[in-house]
């Protein structure tokens, strides 16, 4: 018997394609998996990260979410690897996402100097600038936009799969808020949940693939480079900055990313050939 599906039968949203009904034990696998991989990044992650360590959180958070895959529903690395968005890039999702970071940058840099701020580069900032790209830029994102927001945008429309979002973010940053109380902890998730929603953004129009909010997330994390011998007003800065310039992503219609939506579920479905959703994001 085949199961039981969920349609989106309102022609004002975006069709979202039928999928099977789940249990209880499909979320918990779900949030274990979830959980599992940001504990991978927890436990591998320095501060500024490196390299080695960025590497290292790469590897452990992918190694949860192949082999939980592997394990539930027995799909191939290389069809893990797929869904989870490591596919070929679109090419105007990468430029859009390379203006949007260097906005970042510049804003960081700019406003320093406005502020007379005087920043000092680290010694080590080659292997800093290769860790804050690996580990904010691709395995931050294969955790959240490849994995946990690709799961919620296959059953939900794209503004309930943000919403849905939120308690992830929050209980994520538990950590924060037990080490450095409530007030700091609640703006640390505020600032997550903005943020999510460029990068979300980005991961959807260009074509449901991590790279472009790959980008933005490491470039967001580039004043990492510098020693922390700054103000406290530059903390201000890069606090502001990161929520909101990203939302310049917004700037960038549909139209400009031609509006080629591959879908993650379908393209696992058809074995890896990806289906194209014609219309993108509605309200």
């Amino acid at each position: 018997m085949e199961p039981a599906t969920i349609e989106n039968t309102n022609p004002r949203h975006d069709p979202t394609p039928p999928v099977p009904v789940r249990t209880w034990r499909h979320g918990s696998v779900f949030v274990a998996t979830f959980l599992g991989a940001w504990l991978g990044l927890e436990l591998t992650a320095t501060s500024p990260p490196v390299a080695a360590s960025a590497a290292a959180a790469l590897l452990a958070a992918g190694a949860v979410l192949t082999g939980s895959a592997m394990l539930t529903s027995q799909e191939s690395p290389v069809e893990v690897a797929r869904r989870i968005g490591l596919r070929r890039p679109n090419a105007r999702g990468l430029l859009a996402a390379t203006l949007v970071g260097t906005a970042v940058v510049a804003t960081y840099v700019a406003g320093a100097a406005l502020l007379g701020i005087d920043l000092e580069v680290r010694a080590n900032w080659p292997t800093v600038l290769v860790g804050v790209l690996l580990f904010h830029g691709m395995a931050e994102e294969l955790v959240w936009r490849g994995y946990a927001f690709s799961h919620l945008r296959s059953r939900h429309r794209f503004w309930r799969a943000i919403a849905w979002s939120v308690p992830l973010i929050a209980v994520t940053h538990v950590p924060i808020i037990a080490g450095n109380g409530i007030a700091i902890g609640a703006v640390a998730v505020l600032t997550a949940a903005v943020t999510c929603l460029p990068f979300a953004y980005l991961w959807e129009r260009s074509g449901r693939t991590v790279w472009a909010p790959a980008i933005v997330h490491g470039m967001q994390g580039s004043w990492q480079l510098f020693e922390r011998t700054y103000a406290d007003e530059f903390s201000l800065l890069v606090m502001g900055t990161s929520i909101v310039v990203p939302l310049s992503a917004f700037l960038f219609r549909r139209r400009f990313f031609e509006a080629r939506i591959p879908d993650a579920l379908g393209a696992h479905r058809s074995g890896g050939k990806p289906t194209i959703n014609p219309k993108g994001i509605q309200p």
